[in-house]
């Protein structure tokens, strides 16, 4: 039995944690291809440094997430659609499920192909460009492979959001790296194409495919008041998404190189963190020890625990600023 269920949320968190449910609960021979789309976010894979990926105490009216599967970063917002085939792992084909969301779209004619790493690509004057990258998660018997699908994103803002700072250098680092592709909208091979019809298509085809999709319906099986009862069941699952413990807390340990902050004293300088927390410092900057890194950090703090400069030759807090400028 396949199944086609849209999500009616737009919480990145909500949403993952509905994915992961949908993973635990999948019943015998079952398939569920899950759809849906997320407001403002940047995406980290699970084991991503956000501040190699982005530059989070900048994003403004974005959230960052950190996702349960590996892979790297994404951003997402109503003009990306995403999609996650859940399936047992009897089931379980990265590839022919790529191939299954080029077989949807083939109404749309545009030229979609599968590389060596599993995104889809489209030709177009010329050059090669992503339209979708996908991760996985496998769990017992079964599995998720979950990946976007550029519709009529926001490109611009893509772009400034999965951009990460210049001034932080990482001297050991471990975890994913993004491997950064050019990338184009569906639309603009298609104008006529929207998030609304492509749905619509996906639709369709599971329809034509004696899937069990109502006719002009959303959701399949559920009406909005359980979708709602289900969101809050699943409350401590978001909360746990949302919170600093997991979206910080769980980022690879690194050290970061701080031997510009005020040369030539902070030769050598360098930062320990672990866990999102400040572990180990430079004498002079002991007082940093157990704060949270790149998070809830202004002067005011940093002057608290280290006084107006701990290195002779700033006026005022021009040091703290400096300091500020590469770790918050």
């Amino acid at each position: 039995m396949h199944r086609l269920l849209v999500s009616p949320f737009h919480d990145p968190y909500l949403n993952l944690a509905l994915e992961g449910h949908f993973l635990e609960t999948l019943p015998p021979g079952e398939e569920l291809l899950f759809l849906y789309t997320n407001d403002p976010a940047v995406v980290i894979g699970r084991f991503q440094n956000p501040w190699k990926e982005s530059r989070p105490s900048d994003l403004k009216q974005t959230d960052l997430v950190r996702r349960e599967s590996g892979g790297g970063t994404v951003y997402h917002d109503r003009g990306n659609l995403n999609f996650s085939f859940i399936q047992h792992n009897d089931g379980y084909d990265r590839t022919e499920n790529l191939e299954r969301i080029c077989k949807i779209m083939a109404p749309w004619e545009l030229p979609l192909f599968i590389n060596e790493r599993h995104d889809l690509m489209v030709n177009h004057n010329g050059a090669e460009y992503k339209v979708s990258g996908s991760a996985f998660r496998h769990k017992k018997d079964r599995a998720f492979h979950h990946g976007t699908l550029l519709i009529n994103c926001r490109t611009e803002k893509l772009k400034t959001s999965i951009t990460p700072g210049e001034k932080r250098i990482f001297l050991k680092s471990s975890g994913t790296a993004s491997k950064r592709s050019p990338v184009i909208n569906l639309q603009t091979l298609r104008e006529p194409l929207s998030m609304e019809n492509v749905l619509e298509t996906f639709r369709s085809h599971y329809r034509n495919s004696n899937t069990r999709v109502p006719v002009g319906c959303r959701v399949e099986d559920m009406d909005l008041e359980q979708w709602r009862d289900l969101a809050t069941s699943l409350k401590t699952k978001t909360d746990e998404l949302r919170s600093d413990a997991w979206i910080y807390g769980k980022t690879p340990a690194f050290t970061q190189d701080l031997s510009a902050l005020a040369p030539p004293v902070s030769k050598d300088w360098t930062m320990r963190v672990e866990k999102g927390i400040i572990t180990e410092v430079p004498v002079p900057l002991e007082g940093l020890a157990d704060l949270p890194y790149g998070r809830g950090l202004d002067v005011e703090i940093l002057r608290d625990r280290l006084g107006t400069s701990p290195v002779s030759g700033f006026a005022g807090d021009e040091f703290l600023r400096r300091l500020l400028s590469l770790i918050a």
